[in-house]
C-alpha cells in the first residue's frame, strides 16, 4: 500500500492545511497519508469507500475523515466529486480554545478515524439542505481565499477551516438518533474532560457519560486516544501550564492552581518529572518547546 506525504500537495510549503477539489470516474487504489490527515465532502456523486478492511457506500453530502496511517480509496465510483481538506491536526488546531470540548469534534476527528473500518459502525455525518449550501459555500471561500494568495489569505484560509470544524462538529450530535448504538457518549466524555480538566473528575463520572463500565471506559480511551483518561488530563493540565508559563505574566502559584493543583509543590515535581524542568526554568528559556505542541 503506498503512503503519501503532505509535501507531495503542499509542496514546500509549510503551511498546515492544503485545499482541493477532485473528480474520480475511476476506481481509486488503496492508499494512507503518512503525515496527515484528511477532511472530505462528498459534493456530488457515489462510490464504495474502502477503509481498511471494509467497504460502505457514500454519496452527496457524507463527509468523513481519514486520520494518517489509514488505508482508504474508491470503488466504483460514479461521477463522484469531492472536496479534499489534508491538515496536519498539531499545527491547525494549534491555538483553538473550545473546538476539542464540542462531542461533534471528539466523534467526527478523534473517534469515527479510530473505528471507520468497523462494519458495525454507521452513524456517518451526512449533510443536506441548507447545512449541505451553507458548508459547501464556506468551502468556497476558503479555497478562493487558498489559491487567490491574496495578502493575508493564511489567516483566512486557517480561520475558515477552524469555522468549518465548528459547523461540523455542531452538527454531528444533532444526526445521531441511537446514542446507544454509537461513539457519541464516549466522545461526551472526552468532551467533558475538555471542558473540566481543572477539576477532579473520576473514572466513575466518566463512565456514567460515556454509558460503559469504568473497565471499558478506561479501554476503549486508551485504545483510541492512546493514553489513559488520567493520563490524558495529566496532559492538558500540563499543556495548560505550559501556556500560561510561556506568557510570564503569571505567578508558579497561580499557574498551579489554574491547572487543577492544589499543591503548589507537587505541581513543580509533576512538571519537572514531565519536561525535566521546573516551572521556572521553563518559564526562563526562550524558545518554548510546547509552541510546536
Amino acid at each position: 500500500m503506498i503512503s503519501f506525504k503532505y509535501e507531495l500537495f503542499a509542496g514546500a510549503e509549510h503551511f498546515p492545511v492544503h485545499l482541493q477539489y477532485g473528480y474520480h470516474d475511476r476506481s481509486l487504489y488503496v492508499h494512507s497519508h503518512e503525515d496527515f490527515c484528511e477532511l472530505v465532502i462528498v459534493l456530488d456523486g457515489s462510490a464504495e469507500h474502502i477503509v481498511n478492511n471494509s467497504c460502505y457506500s457514500i454519496s452527496k453530502g457524507d463527509v468523513f475523515v481519514i486520520s494518517s496511517g489509514t488505508g482508504h480509496g474508491f470503488l466504483d465510483p460514479d461521477r463522484l466529486r469531492i472536496c479534499n481538506v489534508m491538515f496536519r491536526p498539531e499545527e491547525a488546531f494549534r491555538r483553538i480554545y473550545d473546538l476539542r470540548q464540542i462531542p461533534g469534534f471528539q466523534l467526527l476527528f478523534v473517534l469515527e478515524p479510530s473505528i471507520a473500518g468497523n462494519e458495525q459502525f454507521h452513524s456517518r455525518l451526512k449533510l443536506e439542505g441548507k447545512d449541505f449550501t451553507s458548508a459547501v459555500s464556506l468551502m468556497d471561500g476558503i479555497m478562493e481565499e487558498y489559491t487567490s494568495k491574496r495578502s493575508g489569505w493564511r489567516d483566512i484560509v486557517i480561520s475558515g477551516f477552524v469555522q468549518l470544524c465548528v459547523m461540523l462538529s455542531r452538527l454531528y450530535p444533532e444526526q445521531t438518533a441511537e446514542r446507544g448504538n454509537t461513539p457519541l457518549m464516549l466522545a461526551e466524555a472526552a468532551a467533558y474532560i475538555e471542558n473540566n480538566f481543572t477539576s477532579q473528575i473520576s473514572i466513575g463520572k466518566l463512565a456514567e457519560i460515556s454509558g460503559y463500565s469504568q473497565r471499558q471506559t478506561v479501554r476503549l480511551f486508551k485504545r483510541i486516544y492512546g493514553m489513559t483518561p488520567t493520563a490524558y488530563i495529566a496532559h492538558l493540565r500540563l499543556k495548560r501550564a505550559k501556556e500560561m508559563l510561556a506568557s510570564g505574566s503569571t505567578s508558579i502559584a497561580e499557574v498551579s492552581w489554574a491547572c487543577g493543583f492544589d499543591d503548589q509543590n507537587y505541581f513543580s515535581r509533576f512538571f519537572r518529572s514531565c519536561t525535566g524542568m521546573t516551572p521556572t526554568e521553563y518559564r526562563n528559556i526562550g524558545d518554548h518547546p510546547h509552541r510546536k505542541v
